[in-house]
């Protein structure tokens, strides 16, 4: 099928730079990184992203298929002061089955980020930098980040699952996750395991 390249804006973000095409026949982007950086797309079909491997021990990517779609803005939130608050599950999921890369989908002690929920919002709060065209947009949204927790609370293979917000949010919850420490791991009969995790990062304006 012919191809038709998209402008490079759209692709280039602030962590890696990328190849896309369309399909003239239909709405499906596909992404190709053209470095060593991690593809970060949605499973439900949308617009990719990178992040910078250097930056975290992160896995290899693949390419997707993916649709380009963002948030509708807000006129009413536009220009507001932006925040993070964070919610995360606390208690285990009770599938505790592993995979063939030997990380448990949940554990009976949860991986944790040091010091708590609390702790983990403040140190969003304390180092984001709510972007501009998001603000000056009015929007705002839930970024979910699905990431593992080594046995040694090393953090891999950030991925957001959500629908793409766009106007910078994704990048920037990445970019902070990046900056984060090691976690405390999750346990099992009293041994530290791999374990998959699941972190909302929700960007509010008020």
């Amino acid at each position: 099928m012919k191809k038709q390249f998209l402008l490079a804006g759209l692709i280039v973000t602030a962590f890696g730079i990328g190849c896309a095409s369309k399909d003239t026949d239909s709405d499906d982007y596909s992404f190709k990184a053209k470095d060593s950086s991690v593809m970060v797309h949605d499973s439900a079909g949308m617009m990719p992203m990178q992040v910078d491997s250097s930056a975290s021990n992160m896995a290899a990517t693949d390419t997707s298929m993916v649709k380009v779609q963002k948030a509708t803005p807000n006129p009413a939130k536009k220009g507001k002061k932006g925040k993070v608050s964070i919610v995360v599950a606390n208690t285990a999921s009770g599938d505790m089955s592993v995979d063939k890369e030997g990380y448990y989908n949940s554990s009976e002690i949860l991986p944790g980020y040091p010091g708590g929920e609390k702790a983990l919002e403040r140190f969003y709060n304390d180092n984001i930098q709510y972007p501009l065209e998001a603000s000056d947009n009015g929007v705002d949204g839930t970024v979910k980040i699905n990431f593992a927790v080594d046995e040694n609370g090393k953090l891999y293979a950030p991925v957001v699952t959500s629908p793409i917000i766009g106007y910078g949010i994704e990048q920037e919850a990445l970019r902070v996750f990046n900056k984060m420490p090691k976690w405390t791991p999750g346990r099992i009969k009293g041994k530290n395991v791999k374990t998959r995790f699941s972190l909302p990062v929700n960007f509010q304006l008020r």
